[in-house]
């Protein structure tokens, strides 16, 4: 018979590293010396809260060559290079997820409620990001970079990241631009390489203690726990690639960037928006990462856009209740969003690469995981998780057919199938997302 041992009494065994899947730790091991493709590919995901408002953010008419429509006017001179993707959901998702929806968005979870208690986790939820940036992050410094407004993980049903790993656990966001910048182009001197060399050693040295003592204790596991076992100890070899990666990484160099337009110190959210879209393009252009998330706004966002001469927090401005008032404030703020997108994706559109632009070999994908109106009218201002509001911007050489408002139907086209388009156009020979089977039609 096989003795029972508590779980306290595994984590004793393993010490410090109760903490450790919360790291990134899903990347290949890195070649430092390794050069960039010349065939570079990025990925981009910006996510707006609780939806838009509908009769002003999508065109009128569908195809090539149609008029953006107010609230996008900013993209216009970018029509050739950005599509509207109407009509997408997650076919398999309940329809009322509500505040959990960010957290499906690239992952495509569909398990209930269950995702309200524990994340993502119950089906082992891999964002579509995260599933590219493995395969992708041996090439850069930084596998991914997770942005938001607020930082951290957040909690079930409230998430704060987009992003989530193998094993459905999140990856927490960055919200201050200036730690942005410094983790990102701040060098580190002679001293704090040696000091990081030091702590290095140290966590190596606790892994390897936490290995040994792990194959005395299997020995008395039963079948199922010993597979808990063997998922956790996967994770602590992950963490030594991990370790091993940003060893490699300690004596290069970091860019040098332009810094004389950033603006730090920011009085409002327009302000913090266009602070962090210039700092994810110079991450871009200096190949700092190939992958980011960035949630421009969380649910339940109780910030109240002031700059606009908007009194009401977001979120109660999202539950209108079909108040022309409150629904034209949505508008601006819909508004002033795609502005600042706007200048981001005109950035990399004039910003050489090869024989076109960086924006020709980055897809940028803007959306939301919540549809406010009802169907494609304004309604009252709902949490509905169907026909949500996506732009597809970017991608032309990377196989995208772009300058086009294409309408999927009857909620039954998987926004999954964009994700799939998405791998691979970043170069993943997968043919299947959660319940995405093939490519987005219209887009290739």
């Amino acid at each position: 018979m096989i003795k029972p041992i508590s779980r306290r009494t595994v984590l004793r065994g393993t010490g410090a590293a109760i903490a450790l899947p919360m790291l990134e730790i899903m990347t290949p091991r890195l070649r430092a010396d390794e050069s960039p493709s010349d065939k570079v590919a990025r990925m981009v995901c910006i996510y707006t809260p609780h939806g838009v408002r509908n009769s002003t953010w999508y065109p009128e008419k569908t195809g090539f060559g149609y008029t953006m429509s107010s609230t996008l006017d900013a993209l216009s001179p970018l029509q050739d290079k950005v599509s509207i993707l109407t009509g997408l959901c997650h076919p398999r998702m309940a329809s009322n997820v509500g505040h959990a929806a960010a957290g499906r968005w690239l992952t495509g979870v569909n398990d209930g409620d269950r995702v309200l208690v524990d994340f993502a986790s119950p089906n082992k939820a891999f964002s579509v990001d995260q599933l590219v940036a493995n395969s992708i992050g041996t090439k850069t410094r930084w596998p991914s970079l997770q942005l938001s407004t607020e930082a951290g993980a957040g909690v079930p049903g409230r998430s704060r990241t987009l992003s989530f790993n193998a094993r459905g656990l999140p990856l927490p966001s960055m919200n201050e631009p200036r730690a942005v910048f410094n983790r990102l182009f701040v060098p580190n001197t002679a001293k704090d390489r040696a000091a990081e060399r030091v702590r290095y050693q140290r966590r190596q040295s606790l892994l390897d203690n936490v290995m040994r003592e792990s194959k005395s204790l299997e020995k008395r596991l039963g079948i199922a726990d010993r597979e808990r076992l063997g998922e956790f100890l996967a994770s602590i070899r992950e963490v030594e690639l991990q370790l091993d990666r940003n060893q490699k990484w300690l004596d290069h160099p970091k860019p040098e960037v332009d810094t004389s337009d950033l603006q730090f110190a920011f009085k409002n959210r327009s302000e913090f928006l266009k602070v962090m879209y210039d700092l994810m393009f110079f991450s871009l252009q200096t190949d700092s990462t190939r992958v980011i998330t960035f949630m421009s706004g969380v649910e339940v966002d109780m910030y109240k856009w002031g700059e606009l001469g908007v009194n009401k927090d977001y979120h109660s401005l999202q539950h209108h209740n079909g108040n022309k008032v409150d629904m034209e404030k949505l508008s601006k703020v819909d508004k002033r969003e795609a502005d600042l997108l706007a200048g981001f994706l005109v950035r990399l559109n004039e910003t050489a690469q090869e024989d076109s632009s960086m924006l020709d070999h980055t897809m940028v994908l803007y959306g939301s995981g919540m549809n406010n109106g009802v169907g494609f009218e304004d309604g009252k201002g709902s949490h509905s998780t169907r026909k949500l509001p996506t732009l597809l911007a970017g991608g032309g050489k990377l196989g995208i057919k772009q300058g086009q408002h294409l309408v999927y139907a009857n909620d039954r086209t998987p926004l999954c199938n964009l994700h799939v388009t998405l791998m691979q156009s970043m170069g993943l020979e997968r043919d299947h997302f959660v319940d995405g089977t093939e490519r987005l039609t219209g887009l290739s």
